[in-house]
């Protein structure tokens, strides 16, 4: 009995995938999601919205591509030995998801970009993301990966629209600064009618 129990835990062991063993985050959100973008980058919402349209326009117009943000060594999670190397990572992030999805798998680090195609050359695809500089921080990663998108897209005669996504930022920090001034006009007239009344009650009776 305790020898049956030994081999099903040692089969049960050898059944688990090996993308979850090796703790490599986006492995696991691009088997269903188009992007991945580790929960603590700090980039905006304008920004994250802008990568995650452009990409699912990609898509959408018959330019298939994942993009994975990678601006920490964290967002690499067991992988760590691959920061810094955006073409190895993609071609090891690519052969991790083989087992459900095979096409372009882009890879966008503080040091460049890498890109892979399961069992293609993505030569062309490099001389296109060679045009467009890496971004230094987590915002320009994402900022310059939306462009790298649109010019892999375009590499192949797909147009991608630009969405920036400042709109929502800018008429947010529009809806703040009318209700602060709002807010300091109120105080004002405040001010001022106490200051005048406090002027007749000073004055003396006539």
């Amino acid at each position: 009995m305790r020898r049956l129990l030994l081999v099903a835990a040692a089969a049960a062991l050898v059944a688990v995938p090996i993308a979850r063993a090796n703790g490599d985050p986006a492995s696991d959100v691009l088997i269903t999601n188009q992007v991945y973008i580790g929960p603590e980058v700090p980039i905006s919402n304008a920004d994250r919205d802008a990568l995650t349209k452009t990409v699912a326009a990609a898509n959408e117009r018959g330019y298939p591509i994942r993009v994975a943000l990678i601006p920490f060594t964290s967002d690499l999670g067991t992988a760590v030995s691959l920061w810094g190397h955006p073409q190895d990572y993609a071609k090891f992030l690519g052969s991790e998801l083989a087992f459900a999805y095979t096409k372009r798998v882009l890879i966008a680090m503080p040091s460049g970009f890498g890109i892979y195609h399961r069992n293609r050359p993505v030569a062309k695809e490099q001389r296109a993301l060679a045009r467009v500089p890496p971004g230094k921080t987590p915002a320009a990663v994402a900022q310059q990966t939306t462009k790298a998108v649109r010019a892999l897209a375009a590499s192949e005669g797909i147009a991608l629209p630009v969405e920036t996504g400042g709109g929502s930022d800018w008429r947010d920090r529009a809806i703040i600064a009318a209700v602060g001034l709002v807010v300091v006009a109120l105080i004002a007239f405040v001010a001022v009618r106490r200051l005048g009344r406090a002027r007749r009650e000073a004055q003396p009776q006539q």
